[in-house]
């Protein structure tokens, strides 16, 4: 819509009069002047009064007290025939002010919801309806539902805000931020229906405005649009509430899951997943106890990928296998199994055939919700630690790797080399210089239960070579391979190096130069 169709509009109900119509571009906004902004703004509609022309902008509307005079004089002292200005009564000031501006924002949200309907129409998921839409506001846009999980965000106009891009890696808003936003009063006021309103919060310098989604009259999510290298436009507001309706119909069309409520003891469990205390939680839930062991499984997709599913699709998936309970994200998901189910977990694993292999993590046995936090660090420790050192598994049950764990927390303070038993670091030594392979061979020797059988087949060895080489190392190193004592500290030190990697001959070379440094 531009400067001449406005003008055509207003003259059927005011008096109007064109001074003169240049090459308009489409009007986006509305504006009063001040005589203090961007003059060659050609898509915003400037409205001002009296006969200060000199300093009026591209495309203006003048109020003045005698139409017909005010005209004439502009149109001898003003010679840019380039822009845009009429004039109009002083008295139908405030009036044509407010209809121009809802003349704007109506054209715009009319053909903005047939654009958003259009694209609706064309495309699977409304990942591709939130990208496509934030273009058209030319700033980022988040889709979550209740809980604060991303549903979806925009990746064409990037969102930038770093709380929220931070939410968005992992796929959900932490308990601590929801609480806070929950505080906001612009949230507690009015914030019952799809109008958009400002959700601003002093720790981010990035502007928000957020609209409600509904489906069925009740609220599956929420809309925010962040502000970009632009102010928003009044029209944003509407437009935001325009796609808010668009998305409601796409939801109710191509993925009623998200209409899926949760009971309360499902609400309690995904609270606790993103860091909730449990005192904050109902006590009823906190208290519970089981009547046998549980375990807690922390499942992701291997490459570290968002689930190639919705969260409700792949909670479904998973209960087809167990009787378990089972929260997610966009990310990742916890699942709570009697201890008998645990061994069946390589076969759920397998029925998740959407997009790369899961991964999965183990706790210890527990026996009651107030052992819930303990038991998801278990989990989630047990697979990270069990990725870095045996990348080609996909399940790490914290009981194997609680001691890779310990051994990691340990390295971030102190040179761990210290805790190797001496033989390891003889044998280290040895094979540096005589380009040996002792070590591997005693590590294959303790994993494999001590069999020299077991360790011939597994490094496809002659067995005589096999018990040769561990002669070799008891005569080296001075040790009784059999006793119990030295093989756990062997085994331990064989852990060191697995949690050292690549660093390992760095970190025996900073801890001999201690030893060295301590003996002078």
């Amino acid at each position: 819509m531009d400067f001449r169709e406005i003008t055509e509009i207003l003259g059927k109900n005011h008096e109007i009069s064109m001074v003169c119509h240049g090459a308009g571009e489409n009007i986006h906004r509305v504006r009063l002047w001040d005589g203090k902004g961007c003059k060659e703004d050609r898509s915003t509609l400037f409205f001002g009064y009296g006969i200060q022309y000199d300093e009026l902008p591209e495309q203006c509307i003048l109020a003045a007290k005698n139409v017909n005079e005010i005209t004439e004089i502009v149109r001898k002292s003003w010679k840019n025939n380039s822009r845009s200005l009429a004039i109009i009564n002083m008295e139908d000031y405030v009036s044509v002010f407010n209809e121009v501006q809802d003349l704007v924002a109506s054209h715009y949200n009319s053909s903005f919801y047939s654009y958003l309907t259009e694209v609706a129409g064309r495309v699977g998921n409304y990942d591709s309806l939130v990208d496509i839409a934030s273009q058209s506001f030319g700033a980022s846009l988040i889709f979550i539902d209740m809980n604060f999980r991303i549903l979806s965000y925009s990746t064409q106009v990037p969102v930038t805000d770093k709380i929220w891009s931070d939410n968005i890696k992992k796929g959900y808003c932490d308990y601590e931020f929801i609480q806070e936003v929950k505080k906001l009063r612009s949230l507690q006021q009015s914030f019952s229906d799809e109008t958009p309103v400002e959700v601003t919060c002093m720790s981010s310098p990035f502007r928000k405005i957020a609209s409600r989604v509904y489906c069925r009259d009740t609220c599956i999510g929420i809309l925010i649009l962040i502000e970009g290298d632009h102010s928003y436009r009044q029209d944003h507001y509407e437009m935001l509430k325009s796609l808010s309706h668009v998305l409601s119909g796409f939801v109710m069309i191509h993925s009623p899951e998200l209409l899926y409520q949760t009971d309360e003891y499902h609400q309690f469990l995904y609270n606790v997943f993103i860091g909730a205390p449990l005192e904050s939680q109902p006590a009823s839930y906190r208290n519970l106890k089981f009547k046998g062991p549980h375990r807690l499984v922390y499942l992701r997709p291997g490459d570290g990928a968002p689930l190639q599913t919705s969260e409700f699709e792949f909670e479904q998936c998973i209960k087809k296998r167990l009787e378990c309970q089972v929260v997610s994200n966009r990310e990742s998901a916890l699942v709570i199994i009697e201890e008998t189910e645990a061994a069946d977990l390589e076969g759920i694993l397998g029925s998740y055939r959407k997009g790369p292999g899961l991964v999965a993590g183990i706790s210890r046995a527990f026996y009651k919700n107030q052992e819930l936090i303990e038991a998801i660090r278990d989990a989630k420790d047990a697979m990270e630690i069990g990725l870095s050192v045996d990348p080609e598994k996909n399940i790490f049950s914290f009981e194997e790797y609680g001691m890779y764990v310990m051994i990691r927390n340990v390295s971030r303070n102190e040179n761990v080399m210290r805790y190797c038993h001496p033989a390891f670091l003889t044998l280290m030594e040895y094979d540096d210089e005589h380009e040996g392979s002792l070590l591997d061979t005693l590590e294959e020797f303790l994993r494999s239960g001590q069999s020299i059988k077991d360790t011939a087949e597994n490094l496809y060895m002659h067995r005589n070579t096999v018990i040769y080489r561990l002669k070799k190392i008891e005569e080296l190193t001075a040790v009784d391979l059999r006793d119990p004592e030295t093989s756990f500290n062997l085994r331990f030190s064989f852990a060191i190096r697995k949690i050292g990697g690549e660093r390992t001959r760095e970190l025996v070379g900073e801890h001999r130069e201690n030893l060295h440094s301590k003996h002078k």
